[in-house]
């Protein structure tokens, strides 16, 4: 069996109070609160996964002294970027903590949709022997995650500088001889439109799946301080 790496990618500061970018309609700190409930999810869910994969976290070094204590379990790497964004000069320090022979997912921590079982499908259809790469598509069409075997430039570059953008990304990796797979229909949390978005399929029931109960009470925090803008 191949090793599988997950990378949980939070490509600009996230919890650093004073760099984060704010969501429209949001302050800077329940900006950093969905944040951080968003990576908390993601968390809990591969925490669940840490027998088969190897788990690690993509951070800017801006935020280092911004994480909470606990927040993040010892079974995650976590790893560190310089900058305020993921750039080309990172391509070296992805694929120093990425080994050969392996399939890598990477997740991109301001969504939400992905189920267990998704996982085993997304590992099942990246495969070596026809070079196959699978993209998650959001309901936006941004790229929420991509996999693919071994560390390759060609695929890990213009996934940050398309911006994540779906067909962008496609356009830049048109080139390669790779088969492609789309799985779709999960959300990228972006703006205060794709928050709304959270809202409301954080109601459905269905959202257990991939949302835990814990975590659903803390957007909940969140959403009643919004509530009036989320429902204009």
């Amino acid at each position: 069996m191949n090793r599988r790496t997950i990378m949980l990618v939070a490509d600009t500061p996230v919890l650093n109070t004073t760099v984060s970018k704010p969501f429209p309609n949001l302050s800077t700190q329940y900006s950093v609160y969905l944040h951080s409930l968003l990576l908390s999810n993601w968390i809990e869910i591969l925490n669940e996964l840490r027998e088969n994969n190897d788990l690690i976290i993509l951070l800017s070094e801006q935020d280092r002294e911004y994480i909470p204590k606990n927040f993040i379990p010892e079974i995650f790497s976590t790893v560190f970027y310089s900058g305020s964004a993921i750039e080309r000069s990172d391509e070296e320090l992805l694929k120093q903590k990425l080994s050969v022979n392996t399939k890598i997912l990477f997740l991109f921590h301001n969504s939400i949709g992905l189920k267990q079982d998704n996982f085993e499908r997304i590992f099942n259809l990246t495969q070596s022997e026809d070079n196959s790469i699978v993209l998650i598509k959001s309901k936006s069409s941004r790229i929420i995650g991509t996999c693919f075997y071994e560390p390759d430039r060609q695929f890990i570059n213009p996934l940050f500088s398309s911006d994540r953008n779906y067909k962008d990304y496609l356009n830049s990796i048109s080139s390669q001889d790779v088969f492609i797979h789309t799985l779709e229909g999960f959300l990228s949390i972006d703006d205060f439109e794709d928050i709304k978005k959270l809202y409301i399929e954080l109601s459905k029931k269905e959202s257990l799946s991939y949302c835990t109960q814990k975590i659903h009470e803390n957007f909940n925090d969140l959403f009643v301080e919004y509530k009036e803008k989320l429902n204009e």
